[in-house]
């Protein structure tokens, strides 16, 4: 590092440091990590889940009054729906245009008063009222 007034020296302050910083002695480094092992961070940790679990019921009681909740559980509904649309696969997938298809497909219902005939669908002509016979027995005289 250059110094602001006196460009032409330079100052390495990083090596300077670090070659005069002064070692722990092995007793403290030793008495350290024992007190850092000790039994007070299983004690912490069941201390830690409590104060969350407070906080949670705290922010929860805060938000029921405004309808928070019902509002962030629309929200979650919402991206649960969007999530399973996305990633929703279907059993089996088709081809649109194939030659099994094409040999195979269904044909196309006929319109109404048309009936098939082959490939093609044909009117039908109409007959007379009167000249119907009835299969189940005599027409009515009465």
């Amino acid at each position: 590092m250059k110094s602001f007034w006196n460009r032409g020296r330079s100052y390495d302050v990083e090596n300077a440091l670090r070659r005069n910083k002064p070692q722990p002695r092995d007793e403290f480094v030793t008495s350290l990590a024992e007190h850092v092992r000790g039994e007070r961070r299983r004690a912490r940790s069941g201390l830690r889940v409590a104060l969350a679990g407070v906080m949670t019921v705290a922010l929860l009681a805060a938000l029921a009054p405004v309808g928070a909740l019902g509002y962030a559980s629309s929200a979650a509904k919402g991206v649960v729906n969007a999530a399973s649309r996305v990633a929703a696969t279907h059993a089996q997938p088709t081809a649109v245009h194939s030659p099994a298809r094409d040999q195979y497909k269904k044909p196309k219902k006929c319109k109404k008063g048309t009936k098939r005939k082959g490939n093609k669908c044909v009117k039908v002509k109409k007959s007379a009222k009167g000249a119907r016979v009835s299969r189940r027995g005599p027409r009515f005289t009465g």
